[in-house]
Order: structure tokens, then sequence, then C-alpha cells
């Protein structure tokens, strides 16, 4: 096939795909307009998170998979997130710049992101309803004045962390929490089949890790991060507890955890969690005989 044939056979895909965009996005609008008659939030995490995983399943061929994750997260981003006038507060504080390029990455390049001074600038904006969506900075163990225990002890129209950036990595760059960020929204947490979700433990008094890891375990509950801030509310001592299930804020292990604790008034509070992000496959080089021929 000579090239003048293959860029008029690329043409016609060109055609054939802003087609199909052209479709999706008509029957996006019509599934916004009815999730707004049912109550149902338009954005919805999980859902979006087991669409990226049935793609990724299906993918072949040289496209990486981080172009397929990004490819579609501005589909979402351009038209489910822009039809419904949906605005982004995003953390910018000094040490939390990353922030910004994740939002970016999630949300897409048309939905409206503004800088907030801090991350409790930027969690106040969702919790007034100024934003609709705050990308925070991981939790870290040992801050003095970490953002998640405003999360804790709300009344009504509660905030809930639902994402974690970015949206999908190579398998070594997971570990890194300074390049890693949440999600805040009031949009509800729901399964997605592979999730992980976190848990505040208020508590008199002090209790090891390794307490708080037995009691968590004897529940069938894979305790994965612990963040410790010692005299907050009211002198209780607070914990941000990561567990690799889905943990709903009305799920009955809670209550049985807290009352492992004995004596110690414990109080444990689901706030929310993030469908776990893929890893992306490391692309393997051609085979030398393929880069000889070219083929």
């Amino acid at each position: 096939m000579s090239l003048d044939e293959i860029r008029k056979k690329i043409d016609a895909l060109d055609n054939q795909i802003h087609d199909l965009l052209m479709e999706r996005a008509d029957l996006i609008i019509g599934v916004t307009e009815e999730k707004k008659k049912n109550n149902i939030p338009v954005v919805q995490p999980a859902r979006e998170a087991v669409m990226i995983r049935r793609l990724l399943a299906r993918h072949r061929g040289p496209l990486p998979e981080a172009a397929i994750v990004g490819i579609w997260r501005e589909l979402v981003g351009a038209v489910s997130l822009l039809q419904t006038g949906l605005k982004v507060s995003v953390s910018a504080a000094p040490n939390d710049a990353y922030c910004w390029d994740m939002a970016k990455n999630y949300f897409g390049t048309v939905l409206p992101i503004t800088r907030a001074t801090n991350s409790l600038m930027a969690l106040a904006g969702v919790r007034e309803n100024d934003s609709n969506f705050a990308v925070m900075p991981w939790p870290q163990d040992g801050e003095q004045a970490p953002w998640w225990p405003f999360l804790v002890n709300q009344k009504e129209d509660r905030m809930r962390i639902v994402c974690a950036l970015p949206y999908g990595s190579k398998e070594q760059q997971m570990t890194a929490i300074r390049d890693r960020a949440l999600v805040i929204s009031k949009t509800d947490f729901a399964p997605s089949g592979e999730d992980h979700s976190f848990i505040a433990l208020e508590i008199d008094g002090a209790v090891s890790r390794a307490k708080i890891q037995e009691i968590f375990k004897s529940a069938d509950l894979e305790l994965t991060a612990i963040n410790t801030l010692a005299g907050a509310s009211g002198g209780r001592t607070m914990h941000f507890i990561e567990v690799n299930d889905y943990i709903s804020e009305k799920d009955t292990q809670l209550e049985r955890v807290a009352e492992k604790f004995t004596g110690q008034n414990a109080l444990c509070t689901s706030l929310g969690g993030y469908p776990v992000p893929p890893v992306f496959k490391v692309a393997q080089a051609a085979p030398e005989a393929e880069k000889k021929t070219g083929t």
C-alpha cells in the first residue's frame, strides 16, 4: 500500500471516529437528562472505572494503555461533565502544585478548574457548593493540620472521597504519596468491584498501630495505611485508615470494629474511598528481527 493510499485510509477512519464521537455525545446528553430527572448523580467515578477497565481488558496493539485512558477521560470531561456546568477546585499550596496537572489529566481540558489558596480552601469550595469537586493532596502521616478531619462528623450534604489520582500509572509509581491526590465531592462513594476505602477512627487515649491492625484484621479488613493525628477533636486521637475493600457509610463492620476498642469510646466513620486505578503494562521492545526489517 502506497503512502497516499495509507493517508486516504487514515482520513476515512478519522471521519468514522468523528461520527462516532458525535453520536456518543448525543447519547451522553440523553443519559445526563435522565439522571437529572431521577435525581441520580451525573458523575459516577465507580461507573467510569468499570468502563475504563472494560476498555483496557479488550485493548490490543501498539497504542499505549495510558493513551486509551487519556482519550476517554477527555471524552467524559468534554461531554458528560461540561453539559452539567460542573467546576473543580484544586489545592494550590506550594507543596501541592502536582495536584493541578492531575486534575487536568482526569477532568479534561474543557472543564473549568480553579486554583484554591490551600487544601482547606479547596474543600470549602465543595462545602459551599462553589465547586463540585476538590482535588486534594494525599494525606501524609505526621501532618500538623491535615484536611481529612474536616470530613468527620458532617451533618448534612456530606462530602466524601470518591476517586484517587492519577487515574492510572506504572506500577513502580503507585507507592509515591507525593505523586498522588484524592478527589472530594458530595457524590456518593459507590462500589466498582475493586476499591479501597478510608475510615476515620476516633478514640480516647492511645492505641498502637499493631493493635489497630489486629482489630481490623479480625473484622476481615485488610489495612493498607494509617495516619495518626494526636490530641485532635477534644483531646481524642484520630486515625485516617485505608483498607483494601469497599466500605459504605452504613456498613455494620464499622460498629463491630469500634466495639472492639473496649472502654475507649471509639467511633468509626466512613470517609469514602476510590476505585483502584489501572496499572499500565510496560510496552515491550520490538524483537531485533522486527527492528531490522522495519515491520
